[in-house]
């Protein structure tokens, strides 16, 4: 399997040509980090000679353990892949990640930026309105109660019921039990302050601290 180290190097003409990436472990993050994480994961593969690359943007109040990969794609090689053997690899990796990565993530900089990205039109299978779970941190942090709210009823049904399996029950108690009693209360500063602890928690799970810069989030800016 490829290294940390071999990451390093492989990404060095990426990092050089572009001063607003940081490398941290196999991710590459566009800075500064403010509520959406832009990065692009530099993995492994079975072929233990491949590189990897798939790019993703998060939303960091949602609560992350480590970089998922929902909205965004994989940066595609030569036939045999990016192979640490060919000498022109990193180059035309790097080039390959600035024009199918870059490109796409720079554009993405608010939370608006975000909905309008994750739409149905561009991610036919996995828009962000199928994920309702991952959808109503959106809306608080929108300051969209109403929408927020919905999701809240919907918890409560047995069409829910899929959320109280084991790998899910974190996700849906976070919800219900904390988010969902705020919403229902319309208390907009205690979501504005439960947000801001879950980014928090995110930035030092993947260990960001170094790039991330707090900002208010919508809810906090409305009238």
């Amino acid at each position: 399997m490829t290294t940390v180290a071999q990451v390093k190097q492989a990404v060095k003409p990426l990092l050089q040509r572009n001063p607003d990436l940081a490398l941290v472990g196999r991710l590459v993050v566009v800075k500064p980090v403010h509520h959406i994480l832009r990065g692009i994961y530099i993995d492994r593969s079975s072929d233990p000679l491949e590189f990897v690359p798939t790019w993703s943007v998060i939303v960091m109040c949602e609560s992350h353990r480590d970089f998922t990969y929902r909205w965004g794609g994989r940066v595609y090689g030569p036939p045999g892949g990016w192979n640490i053997n060919d000498p022109d690899f990193p180059v035309l990796m790097c080039e390959a990640i600035e024009r199918e990565a870059l490109l796409p993530m720079r554009s993405i900089g608010t939370i608006d930026d975000f909905v309008k990205f994750t739409s149905k039109e561009r991610f036919p299978d996995t828009y962000l309105d199928l994920y309702q779970m991952r959808k109503i941190f959106v809306d608080v942090a929108r300051g969209d109660l109403q929408s927020a709210g919905s999701i809240c009823d919907y918890m409560k049904t047995d069409r829910a019921r899929r959320w109280h399996l084991p790998d899910m029950q974190e996700r849906y108690d976070r919800v219900t039990k904390e988010l969902c009693p705020l919403i229902t209360a319309n208390d907009r500063g205690g979501l504005a302050r439960l947000l801001h602890k879950y980014e928090e928690g995110s930035v030092r799970a993947m260990k960001l601290e170094k790039y991330w810069e707090p900002t208010p989030f919508p809810i906090e800016l409305q009238r």
